[in-house]
């Protein structure tokens, strides 16, 4: 499993871009190798905000990113947002 790690700064509508955030999430939720994903706001700067997403291979990920549906969606998102910065995790230690 990987984790996505995305920061994104809203310069735009935040709605919009949750909007165009929930079409996203739903696109990629349809993909193979898909597990799971959450959208977090900062409480001390709301216009930041973190995706998280769980893939079962990074492999996976990257096909669902080569698509031109995400490719689309992508070139919405840069209207409302400054440049994102996603990166892939892998655990190195997980507990409760």
């Amino acid at each position: 499993m990987v984790t996505l790690v995305n920061t994104l700064t809203v310069t735009g509508n935040p709605a919009q871009f949750e909007a165009i955030s929930a079409r996203m999430s739903g696109f990629m939720a349809e993909q193979p190798g898909y597990l799971s994903h959450r959208l977090l706001r900062s409480l001390r700067q709301p216009e930041v905000y973190v995706e998280i997403a769980e893939w079962e291979t990074p492999d996976a990920h990257g096909a669902a990113l080569r698509s031109d549906t995400f490719q689309g969606l992508i070139k919405e998102l840069a209207q409302v947002v400054s440049k994102p910065s996603p990166g892939l995790y892998e655990d190195v230690k997980a507990g409760h």
